[in-house]
């Protein structure tokens, strides 16, 4: 029952945010990016419904090459790519659009935001258990010969340039007591974050702290609800 309870106050709380500031007659669009192994049909497809009949904006699942797959064998700056590209052709989006991201689609949506340009505003974006810092242990695969490929691939070296290119996982694993190889090749997460000294961009910086809300939503029960600090978080980080 404290589950179900907790998982409708999610509901509300991003439908509130996706619905927050806009008037009735002119509601802001918003798309979904699902996470990793996951499409945008099927269980997707009902949780965009729902937030849509929540918040009453409209909004739809944006799908990178074949979904399930692509999520776990197309590189990040290749998804990233591909959906900035849908992003700007969306003419429903042109006046500006919020942003849902579930898991691994967060990095995705946080690319969009940093590195697209002459994409349409972004307004609000609410992330769902998204690994913004990066991950310490290669995630698990479901089943099949593929899983098993890309987790052996994992194991014998995340940051080799081959696992690089065609494991999407490995551009956000970092592995604690390899944080030199981290800088020096992975080949995502790093600029993401800004984490490279000799190589940050305040322009991923300030398309970042454009946002009018950034709701995350932990998924261990903790629930960090709040407008973008920018002033504090950004003099004590120097990054995104």
């Amino acid at each position: 029952m404290a589950n179900i309870l907790r998982r409708h106050v999610l509901l509300l709380m991003v439908a509130a945010v996706l619905f927050s500031t806009v008037p009735v007659s002119n509601s802001i669009p918003f798309i979904l990016f699902h996470g990793i192994g996951d499409k945008c049909s099927g269980g997707v497809s009902n949780f965009t419904q729902l937030l849509s009949n929540l918040s009453g904006s409209p909004g739809s699942c944006l799908e990178i090459g074949n979904g399930e797959t692509d999520s776990w064998f197309m590189p990040l700056t290749q998804q990233t790519s591909l959906a900035c590209e849908k992003v700007k052709m969306m003419k429903e989006l042109s006046q500006g659009y919020n942003i849902v991201a579930q898991s691994q689609g967060n990095l995705v949506a946080r690319g969009i935001i940093e590195f697209c340009d002459d994409a349409p505003p972004l307004i609000n974006y609410v992330s769902l258990g998204g690994p913004h810092a990066g991950i310490a242990a290669i995630p698990k695969c479901s089943s099949g010969p593929f899983c098993a490929i890309a987790e052996a691939l994992m194991k014998l070296e995340i940051y080799n340039d081959f696992v690089q290119d065609h494991i999407a996982p490995s551009g956000y694993v970092k592995i604690p007591g390899e944080m030199t190889k981290y800088l020096g090749h992975s080949k995502y997460l790093p600029k993401l974050n800004n984490e490279r000294p000799d190589q940050r961009n305040s322009t991923f910086k300030d398309r970042f702290v454009s946002l009018h809300n950034l709701v995350l939503v932990m998924m261990m029960g903790l629930i960090l609800c709040c407008q973008l600090n920018r002033q504090n978080y950004t003099e004590k980080t120097g990054s995104v």
